[in-house]
């Protein structure tokens, strides 16, 4: 009898931080399936990974009523499933799988925090944030942090001990394909033709941004610094990868800047901007919070040096003075500096670049990470009282 574990994020556009995970467990001997609400990417999920869908309905907002019946519904689930280990990851899952996954007595229950939303949040909505994060946290046998800092974040709030949240390796949620961000022929046509297409020559010096182009991943101050550096040198350009969200918009003043500067190149969101990353010269995370920071990695995988803020989670994406550089989010002086540092020396950078691919390929592939998990939950089941017999 295999070990039946289930996965489950709120919505089925959160089933991609899983990518090749439970496939790699079925491999190991589990019996994988993903539980989230059905939407874009639900089907697919299904068939890359060839495992069992469960669908819960959930609501990301707050929404007291439909969670309730979220509930009832995800312990009839269980009930029905019963599975000896439940995974559960983003806000809402979170709270409404581990709180089920208790109530039907789970013997192993994890609680993945991929982030804490409460950090640039005030008020009421922070306090139930973390409330939330509490209650799914001690619902939960074990929880699991994306990054040591975000580990150090969750404990000073209170929200489990120590001795209770682990990390994988170095982080992250699931690791990244190391082949995939590799310069091929395919991929350095791809760059030469948008290089063309953006009038991007060798004299021009690219700052590099890719993600949600909100006040919380740091766009205003990307804005603001690169404004002050192109006053001093004609040849900077800034390519911006990413939309804006009406979550936690940028101010009317940095959007309007965005698109009417003609040195900032945005492209709007992109499924796959690999190649993108071989346009920057230098890769600027303002970020003022992570779980972990993707996007940081995947620049020095493609050999970028990356300028990076010195907060949860983006943090732990560099070695500071080897691959790239931290700086304070709320210090434009201190972000201005360390970028026309870079731009003003072609050796630091690639020194940088080359030394951040060599890490990120070193400790961040899938394989290391999911040979983590693997031993994770192996190393759960034996501590529990799960009877051996249902173990094989």
């Amino acid at each position: 009898m295999t070990t039946k574990l289930i996965h489950a994020v709120t919505v089925s556009g959160s089933l991609s931080f899983m990518n090749g995970q439970l496939r790699y467990l079925k491999s190991q001997g589990f019996d994988p399936k993903a539980l989230s609400s059905r939407g874009q990417g639900f089907e697919e999920f299904q068939s890359s990974e060839q495992v069992e869908m469960l669908e819960l309905s959930m609501d990301r907002g707050i929404s007291p009523l439909r969670d309730a019946q979220s509930l009832v519904r995800c312990v009839a689930l269980f009930r029905r499933e019963r599975p000896l280990i439940v995974n559960a990851s983003t806000p809402k899952a979170g709270l409404i799988v581990t709180l089920a996954a208790k109530m039907c007595r789970v013997p192993i229950r994890i609680y993945t925090m991929r982030g804490l939303r409460m950090e640039t949040t005030i008020g009421w909505k922070r306090s139930l944030l973390l409330n939330m994060e509490k209650v799914a946290a001690s619902s939960a046998t074990h929880c699991l942090a994306v990054s040591e800092s975000l580990r150090e974040q969750a404990i000073e709030f209170g929200i489990a001990d120590e001795q209770k949240i682990n990390v994988l390796g170095k982080g992250s949620g699931d690791g990244f394909d190391i082949a995939r961000f590799q310069q091929s022929a395919e991929v350095e046509k791809t760059a030469m033709e948008l290089r063309e297409r953006y009038q991007l020559s060798k004299k021009h010096i690219v700052l590099g941004f890719v993600g949600r182009l909100t006040k919380d991943k740091g766009i205003n101050e990307l804005v603001a610094a690169f404004k002050l550096l192109s006053q001093e040198n004609h040849q900077l350009r800034l390519l911006i990868v990413g939309d804006y969200e009406d979550d936690d918009p940028v101010d009317d003043q940095v959007k309007w800047e965005i698109e009417n500067n003609p040195r900032i190149i945005k492209t709007g969101f992109l499924p796959d901007p690999v190649a993108y990353y071989y346009l920057m010269d230098i890769f600027v995370f303002l970020t003022k919070r992570e779980g972990f920071g993707n996007v940081s990695i995947e620049a020095a995988l493609c050999g970028l040096p990356v300028v990076a803020t010195d907060v949860t989670g983006a943090r732990n994406t560099i070695v500071d003075g080897e691959t790239g550089c931290l700086v304070d989010p709320g210090n434009l002086q201190d972000i201005t500096r360390t970028l026309r540092d870079l731009i003003a020396s072609e050796s630091l950078r690639a020194r940088f670049g080359e030394a951040g691919r060599e890490w990120a390929s070193a400790h961040f592939s899938n394989e290391v990470l999911w040979k983590e998990l693997d031993s994770f939950y192996k190393n759960c089941l034996a501590e529990s009282l799960v009877p051996a017999s249902e173990l094989n």
